[in-house]
């Protein structure tokens, strides 16, 4: 044994120093002229040439219903179309509220508290529009960025503003006849219980205007409440307030809309259906929150199978280059992408674990195009373990689903199939034959 594993470190190590000689074919045949190591017994090979074939899936809606947080806003993408952000909210309270007799209204505001998330051009204008919520959010238990819920087309109140950092809040004031009527019911006692606010006020609903193209933001449900001001007639110089605060509120989610009308994927099928990167000029698309993948497929993979002897590979990565010119700085891409496993009906699977059992990620990093000699994105991925299982007939060939690994968010990356002239998607597989 000790021998063997000396025998496969000398063909690794060998090699290594022979890749920028080595070449090598899909068939096995092409195979056998790519060993760059021989010493009768071993023979170790490193080939890149290995069918890569990629589409784009619309995987099912992301549940938003659980999240901490709203987005808001709308942006062009002319890679892949517009993207509306709107969010649908209740509010609620820890404590009754019945202020004294002589409490008169002066004014009713939305507080919206933003974190430091930002996607889109923040140097341009943007409103924020809220309206009434006409039905109760709590007959469903789960909502999905696909979901929506009818809304007055009145608005309640509308905020202009520029989502540049910093913006430690944003403070839309509302219409005075909804303040008087929860003022009302709280003098009156009806305003005791969340059920009896949301009779009055079922919820709001955040929209951008319908001209935006700017940025999207995200608030924080915690911190964020409809603020009642008002004073008592015998004491005007001092205001009081009540909060009614959303994340006493019983439910809200986002809702997440792309018109991708003139754009690649007006084509894109129905859920679970893969687009062929032939159909989008050699191109592939992830974005977050709104389902998009990448399917990888290796289907040739099997033919190292072919070779006389055993096969042992040594390393396996997916290299995934971004299409130059869909980079754009107000779309970043995201820092990170999660391969998956998947099957003929391109449902989500699990997660897939490199040599040491660490679930694999595929990073992003900047370097040089070797064909183009211009700076350029690339995400890689071990897929050793992968390669390893499908060889040994332990696991089906169905390839990957390659998508976002955070949510909450609606980052986008445009890559290049493996047909793809200035940014093919490679295999690179380092392999040792034991012949026999």
């Amino acid at each position: 044994m000790n021998k063997l594993l000396r025998r496969l470190r000398a063909g690794w190590l060998g090699a290594a120093l022979l890749l920028t000689g080595l070449t090598a074919c899909e068939d096995p045949a092409g195979l056998e002229s790519a060993l760059g190591v021989d010493d009768g017994t071993l023979a170790a090979a490193y080939v890149d040439t290995i069918t890569v074939r990629t589409s784009t899936v619309l995987t099912d809606s992301v549940v938003s219903s659980t999240s901490s947080y709203l987005l808001l806003g709308r942006y062009q993408d002319a890679r892949l179309g517009s993207v509306t952000a709107r969010s649908y909210l209740q509010v609620g309270q820890a404590s009754t509220f019945t202020p004294e007799a002589g409490a008169v209204l002066d004014s009713l505001v939305l507080v919206l508290t933003p974190d430091t998330y930002r996607y889109g051009d923040t140097t341009r204008t943007q409103t924020l529009e809220v309206h009434r919520l006409q039905t109760d959010l709590r007959g469903t238990a789960t909502y999905y960025t696909a979901d929506s819920r009818p809304y007055d087309a009145a608005t309640l109140g509308r905020r202009t503003f520029r989502a540049r950092r910093p913006l430690s809040s944003l403070r839309v004031l509302l219409d005075n006849a909804l303040g008087q009527r929860l003022l009302d019911a709280a003098r009156l006692g009806a305003l005791g219980t969340t059920d009896e606010l949301l009779y009055l006020l079922p919820g709001l609903v955040l929209t951008p205007a319908a001209t935006d193209d700017a940025a999207l933001l995200r608030f924080a449900v915690a911190g964020s409440a409809l603020q009642l001001y008002y004073h008592l007639s015998s004491e005007p110089d001092q205001q009081l307030s009540h909060s009614f605060e959303l994340a006493y509120g019983p439910a809200h989610f986002y809702q997440l809309e792309a018109d991708r009308r003139g754009s690649l994927l007006t084509a894109l099928p129905a859920p679970r259906q893969a687009l062929p990167s032939a159909l989008t000029a050699e191109e592939t698309y992830i974005q977050a929150g709104l389902g998009l993948q990448t399917r990888v497929e290796f289907p040739y993979l099997t033919d190292l199978k072919d070779l006389s002897g055993g096969i042992v590979i040594n390393a396996a990565t997916l290299e995934a280059e971004v299409v130059g010119s869909s980079e754009n700085r107000y779309l970043p891409p995201p820092t990170e992408l999660l391969p998956r496993l998947t099957d003929a009906g391109n449902h989500l699977g699990a997660r897939f674990g490199d040599a040491s059992g660490v679930a694999v990620t595929a990073g992003y990093q900047r370097g040089t195009s070797p064909r183009t000699g211009l700076e350029r994105g690339l995400y890689t991925a071990s897929l050793t373990t992968y390669c390893t299982q499908v060889l040994a007939g332990t696991l089906a060939n169905n390839g990957i689903l390659l998508g976002p690994a955070s949510g909450d968010m609606v980052e986008r990356v445009v890559l290049g199939s493996g047909r793809n002239t200035t940014a093919p998607m490679r295999l690179r597989v380092f392999f040792t034959r034991i012949k026999p």
